[in-house]
């Protein structure tokens, strides 16, 4: 049978079967006397085929109409992707940013970490080689007066450089008249330590740091040198016949020395040895601190608890009156003492935590790059005091996330030790986060007395001996503005941004004030006015013990 325009139902279309009319027409043409029966037969099966045909563009006229484009347009024969289709794909986006990230971290680590003993480090193993065994050999003093020491210091100075170099004595200076005897013997015990020898140094913007740890020895001390910055004296005659020593040395060719605060507390001078430019350590960018330190048993450290006071007010007021008012607790100041005494605890601590964490070392490496990114330390030209909140600091958060989470039901679960470096940091971020350390004091362990320790302001982060607040000095505003520093890094790390990776540890934009802030002010205020208050009899005695005890008036 022949098929003419036959208008179908679903979407209003017009076709042809000329495919099947002309098979049959050709059929009679051809053989007028052919059987009835079969074309009747030829017929039925043409109107078959015809019938076939007819349903298949039914079915494509009817996925036509339900595209709804203009009505006539063929919609694409693929079928849309499930819902597990879609979860894969994105979970297959998902890993492959993550990978990405991975990479872009091991990139980071590769150029930035400074690996001792490596090709790379060979001038400066070398150079701490010579510092020790220059620093071994120095020649002692006997006992003498703060006068006769101060006298020293600048003679010994000028013979080197051809300058006076006085003694960094902190604030207050010896009174005139003190009945302490200063002497100097070459330090017991010298070790590199700190991020270099446990492979978490990183070279930033600036520089890096090697720390050298310089050990005062024990017949230097009387048993309650603790008291009054009697210990502080002494540490600073050490140091600077460390440094003129060291500038009649062979060292003074190849390196600038010079003091330098620690964490701008005029308590801890360290000497530092800037390579000179001239020479192939320079290019390294590494900056050498001789820290003095002591044994834990030299001084007796159960009496320097936070709740105790060593700085007596009449001492202060430069009296003799010893009810002139009431005594206050010094936990910075006996924390500055402590932390002298346990450097060697704690890098032996860390050293643990990095064996039985692998990836310890570069998640700790990778913090000290965020922070650094996230640090102020010029406006131009200026030096800004340094941070007290320091890669050390979180070093120790981060261990104690791995080894000694004992949160008391603190936000931030243990991290697993065998989790790798991103993992690590990751973790540590979100704790950082989510935990106020101004209102959470943590321990390592159950061993810490907390009634002693929680009883002071601002934070507390117990260390593993349960001797000291590996956080003592750190400002409320220091660590408010890292947990807002942390809650936004938390945000790009979870984001899979295209850009989430330069975000975290590439923007200089954080470390450059006038791109930070909208405003930046500069205030010239005389200092003399008030400096003159902490003098003489209209001194505000308790004020002026405050002050002292941040180690710092600018901080205080």
């Amino acid at each position: 049978m022949a098929a003419g325009k036959r208008k179908l139902a679903g979407a209003g279309l017009a076709t042809h079967s000329t495919k099947h009319s002309r098979k049959v027409q050709t059929r009679v043409e051809a053989d007028d006397s052919s059987n009835e029966s079969m074309m009747s037969s030829e017929d039925s099966g043409a109107e078959s085929d015809s019938s076939m045909h007819d349903a298949d563009e039914l079915k494509l006229a009817g996925e036509n109409h339900e595209s709804g484009v203009g009505g006539s347009t063929e919609r694409s024969k693929a079928r849309g992707a499930t819902n597990a289709e879609i979860m894969a794909l994105n979970e297959a986006s998902l890993l492959f940013k993550s990978n990405l990230f991975k990479l872009q971290i091991d990139e980071l680590l590769s150029e930035t970490l400074v690996t001792a003993g490596s090709k790379v480090t060979r001038d400066l193993d070398a150079a701490l080689k010579q510092i020790r065994d220059v620093l071994v050999a120095m020649d002692s003093t006997k006992e003498m007066t703060v006068d006769a020491a101060t006298n020293l210091v600048r003679k010994l100075g000028k013979q080197a450089t051809g300058h006076a170099v006085a003694i960094p004595f902190p604030d207050p200076a010896p009174a005139a008249g003190l009945a302490l005897k200063l002497a100097f013997e070459a330090p017991d015990v010298v070790n590199v330590v700190g991020s270099y020898p446990l492979g978490m140094a990183v070279r930033t913007q600036r520089s890096f740091n090697v720390d050298v740890l310089a050990q005062m020895p024990a017949q230097m001390f009387q048993e309650r040198d603790y008291m009054n910055y009697r210990y502080f004296y002494k540490r600073a005659f050490f140091v600077a016949m460390i440094r003129v020593q060291l500038h009649a040395s062979a060292l003074n060719e190849l390196f600038d020395i010079e003091f330098e605060l620690l964490r701008s507390d005029t308590r801890l001078p360290v000497v530092v040895l800037r390579p000179k430019s001239d020479t192939r350590l320079s290019k390294l960018g590494c900056v050498v601190r001789i820290q003095p330190s002591i044994a834990p048993d030299t001084l007796p450290l159960r009496r320097l608890t936070p709740d105790r006071n060593h700085v007596r007010a009449a001492y202060v007021a430069g009296t003799t009156d010893a009810d002139l008012v009431a005594e206050q607790a010094t936990p910075q100041y006996n924390a500055a003492v402590v932390s002298d005494a346990l450097q060697l605890t704690h890098m032996k601590y860390l050293f643990e935590t990095n064996e039985q964490c692998t990836e310890f070392g570069r998640a700790a490496a990778l913090l000290r790059v965020w922070l650094g990114q996230r640090t102020v330390q010029h406006i131009g030209q200026q030096q800004l005091m340094a941070p007290r909140i320091s890669g050390f600091a979180l070093t120790m958060v981060l261990a104690w996330l791995v080894r000694s989470a004992n949160s008391g039901g603190v936000t931030g679960a243990r991290l697993s030790s065998s989790m790798d470096a991103h993992q690590l940091f990751k973790g540590a971020i979100e704790f950082l986060a989510a935990h106020d350390f101004n209102h959470g004091a943590l321990q390592f362990g159950t061993d810490a007395d907390m009634t002693v320790f929680g009883a002071q302001s601002g934070a507390v982060l117990v260390d593993p001996s349960a001797s000291v607040n590996v956080l003592a000095g750190v400002q409320p505003w220091e660590l408010d503005a890292l947990r807002l520093h942390a809650q936004q890094t938390a945000l790009d790390l979870n984001h899979h941004s295209a850009n989430h990776f330069s975000r975290v540890f590439l923007s200089a934009a954080l470390t450059d004030v006038t791109a930070k802030y909208d405003h930046v002010f500069r205030l010239e205020i005389d200092m003399a006015p008030f400096l003159a208050a902490r003098f003489g009899s209209d001194m505000n005695v308790t004020a002026r013990a405050a002050e002292l005890e941040h180690g710092h008036p600018v901080v205080a």
